[in-house]
């Protein structure tokens, strides 16, 4: 009998089948990488939003917890339950109709229907209970006694007189005014007995002895900062404006122009006039630093006719000298039409003053007219008429035997040629008149032609002008005889 074979251990299988382990475990996956910021967006959408299925089983639940609760507590009825905020109806997730439309279909009903206002009857004695606790605190509230409606005269509180903000202020300044006596010069009084501190001073002294001998470079701060603040004009004169460079000058010219018209006004006349008058006599023409400190300073025409010409003018010992240097800064700065006719004006109202003084003083005057007249603004009649007087308060003089001499100075006549070349049809024919006989009687002999041609090609004042024809070109066929 054949003996029987045991199966040996090499024939036995090592591992299960890959199919059986497929099976077994399911379909292998690979390691799951780290998601990407987009995949975590997407997550955090989808968790923050809630399906239909999963709203309702928390409305059940919820709803069954309420239910839970109340019947502990004795509140449920034996109709049923009580409706409460958590009743959902399901089927508005299923696609039944719209709840909207019929929960508000009859809205416009409702808006029909009037409110019934029950009238109540109070006891007189509750009626004064009530107004002994409550009407003190209501009272004190306007809104609460009188209503968002309330109307004038409605009690007699409503005729006393309220007060407004006008008449706080005015009370106010009233009260200012008394406290100082009620006199204008009093309400800014100036300090006259204003010290300024140490520190300051010591400062300013210093910043005084860098000026002495400043070149180029910037300037130390706090004397940047000067125009801003109060009692700078004694500050100023701390630093002693007599002993700076030209070139510390003009430097401070171009901190001070920045600020307000005023404030140049006062420097360019504390500081500027003097330096530049004393240049010129000194070496009989102006420093190139003081001369664009003039450039400068006419950023702001005001301050700078204000401050510097109209003074200089007025003073009655401006040379010829001094005008022309003054006239070459006019010249080279283009000026607003409006300043340059006040300034005409001006000059206009001091020469008249300086009619029967010396020739040099009507010399300069003149001479800074012809270089604003020579700009060729379009001035205001007022201005125009202003210098036609100024032309003829010459020959008024000469008539009632005033110190005017019958020869006057050249350049009165330039002047009064630049203003017939320019303005000969702004003038009136009375003026036009009265110019021709003031050459007749102080004209001269080489200008006064060329004035009297000028005036006589104007047309007068507001007369509009001819226009041209057409040229005749020498074709005489179209030409029809009448």
């Amino acid at each position: 009998m054949p003996k029987a074979t045991t199966p040996s251990l090499s024939n036995k299988r090592r591992h299960n089948p890959l199919e059986d382990d497929l099976v077994a475990t399911g379909v292998l996956k690979n390691r799951e990488g780290r998601p990407s910021k987009r995949a975590d967006r997407k997550q955090a959408e989808e968790q923050a939003y809630v399906d239909a299925k999963s709203s309702r089983k928390i409305l059940a639940m919820s709803r069954e917890l309420v239910d839970e609760q109340d019947y502990q507590s004795g509140g449920t009825d034996a109709a049923g339950p009580t409706s409460s905020a958590f009743d959902f109806d399901p089927s508005r997730l299923e696609g039944g109709s719209e709840p909207d439309e019929e929960e508000y279909a009859n809205e416009e009903a409702w808006g029909d229907e009037e409110d019934v206002v029950e009238d109540i009857e109070v006891d007189a004695a509750d009626l004064e209970t009530f107004n002994r606790f409550i009407t003190p605190t209501m009272n004190d509230d306007p809104l609460l006694t009188h209503g968002w409606d309330r109307k004038p005269g409605d009690d007699a509180e409503e005729q006393r007189p309220g007060t407004n903000l006008a008449d706080l202020i005015m009370a106010k300044i009233a009260e200012k005014e008394a406290m100082h006596g009620g006199r204008p010069e009093d309400r800014n009084p100036v300090e006259e007995d204003y010290e300024l501190p140490p520190k300051v001073v010591e400062v300013f002294t210093k910043i005084g002895l860098i000026l002495a001998r400043y070149k180029s470079g910037p300037l130390p701060k706090p004397f940047k900062v000067l125009p801003q603040i109060p009692h700078w004009e004694d500050i100023l004169q701390v630093t002693r404006p007599d002993s700076w460079t030209p070139n510390a000058c003009y430097a401070a010219t171009r901190i001070f122009v920045s600020a307000k018209p005023l404030v140049v006004q006062r420097f360019v006349e504390m500081v500027i006039l003097e330096r530049v008058r004393e240049d010129i006599y000194e070496n009989k023409k102006l420093n190139v630093h003081l001369f664009n400190c003039l450039k400068r300073a006419l950023y702001k025409p005001a301050g700078f006719f204000k401050g510097f010409l109209f003074p200089l003018a007025a003073s009655g010992t401006c040379t010829l000298r001094e005008a022309q240097i003054i006239s070459a800064v006019l010249a080279r700065v283009s000026i607003p039409v409006l300043h340059s006719a006040a300034a005409i004006k001006t000059l206009c109202d001091i020469a008249a003053e300086q009619a029967s003084q010396h020739s040099e003083c009507v010399s300069a005057t003149n001479y800074m007219l012809k270089v604003l007249l020579e700009k060729r603004y379009a001035l205001p009649w007022q201005c125009v008429d202003s210098l036609v007087f100024h032309f003829l308060r010459y020959a008024a003089a000469a008539r009632e035997g005033d110190a005017v001499p019958n020869s006057l100075p050249v350049i009165f006549h330039q002047c009064m040629l630049v203003f017939a070349q320019r303005y000969r049809n702004d003038i009136t024919e009375d003026q036009r008149e009265a110019l021709l006989d003031l050459l007749l009687n102080h004209g001269h002999d080489k200008i006064a032609p060329e004035i009297r041609r000028e005036l006589l090609a104007g047309r007068g004042r507001g007369v509009p002008l001819e226009q041209p024809g057409p040229a005749f070109d020498g074709d005489d066929t179209m030409l029809v005889d009448s």
